[in-house]
């Protein structure tokens, strides 16, 4: 059924977002097809608000923001909904994954004239995910980044803030099962995407579409296996012999020796011990080119 009207849920209180390119955007698209634009006030109400919109059969929710707006939203569609999106984060590693525009005149004319592409989710402790779930180390990191430094530095605020942070990190022991075999760790990245964050590429074989999630696993967390791992996502080397492990699985169970905070999509969660991670495979659908 095709939509008779689109609704952009949009972050009020985002200091990146671009209002006047935005509403452009969104004019251009009124020209064809009601539009209208739902600016939010919290990710509550941007849950809240994507859940009783996508419910209603003849509209199209479509995600303006970054990776976590589109994170939460995407956690919050009714069964079935078809999820549109307009990239307007740092990042924007789900965008560029799903070969959506930059632009968000161009992302915006795609809820008109794109195509439903299926996708896998991954699902981390109940909760679903689209490109990555980090344990550890990077959880850390992404809690840390000051919102001053994002602005100014972008993606790079990460790599920094994660230099910063390294350096005074006592990581946890993981054990992991998959594919009934038991790995230990320290640090552990699952991928259902190739990219990470920006440029990076943990995982380059993860396909979204392939009913598997690919784990990358630092087992030795030391400043020489950290490089060499940094170095081979940058495309400078091939993947180290020694000190990381890659499995690729359709489920994981993860231990830690203590309890610790992890990331989905880049949108940080609580401190604990226990992970559960499986696939649904094609559980969403985007609008994409």
């Amino acid at each position: 059924m095709k939509p008779e009207k689109i609704a952009i849920l949009a972050n009020a209180a985002s200091r990146t977002l671009d209002r006047p390119t935005l509403e452009a955007a969104a004019a251009h698209v009124n020209r064809f097809l009601p539009c209208e634009i739902v600016y939010t006030t919290s990710i509550e109400n941007a849950g809240q608000t994507a859940a009783t919109l996508s419910a209603q059969s003849e509209c199209l929710v479509a995600a303006c923001g970054g990776d976590g707006t589109i994170h939460t939203i995407q956690n919050h569609l009714a069964p079935g909904a078809i999820l549109g999106i307009i990239p307007a984060g740092t990042a924007n590693v789900i965008a560029r994954e799903l070969g959506i525009p930059a632009s968000m005149r161009d992302a915006a004319k795609l809820l008109l004239t794109g195509a439903v592409q299926r996708a896998d989710l991954g699902v981390c402790n109940n909760r679903r995910f689209i490109f990555v779930a980090g344990i550890g180390f990077d959880a850390e990191v992404a809690a840390t980044v000051p919102p001053l430094l994002k602005k100014l530095f972008g993606r790079y605020a990460y790599h920094l803030t994660g230099l910063h942070h390294f350096l005074g990190y006592t990581p946890p022991e993981l054990k992991i099962t998959a594919n009934g075999t038991t790995h230990k760790g320290r640090f552990a990245i699952i991928a259902n995407m190739r990219r990470y964050g920006g440029e990076l590429f943990f995982a380059p074989e993860a396909r979204y579409d392939d009913g598997q999630l690919d784990m990358i696993l630092v087992n030795d967390f030391s400043t020489r296996t950290m490089l060499r791992i940094l170095s081979f996502a940058k495309g400078h080397s091939p993947f180290p012999a020694s000190g990381v492990t890659r499995v690729t699985a359709s489920e994981f169970k993860i231990s830690s020796s203590l309890p610790v905070p992890y990331e989905l999509d880049g949108e940080v969660f609580a401190a604990t011990s226990e992970f559960s991670i499986s696939v649904e495979a094609g559980a969403a659908r985007f609008i994409t080119t």
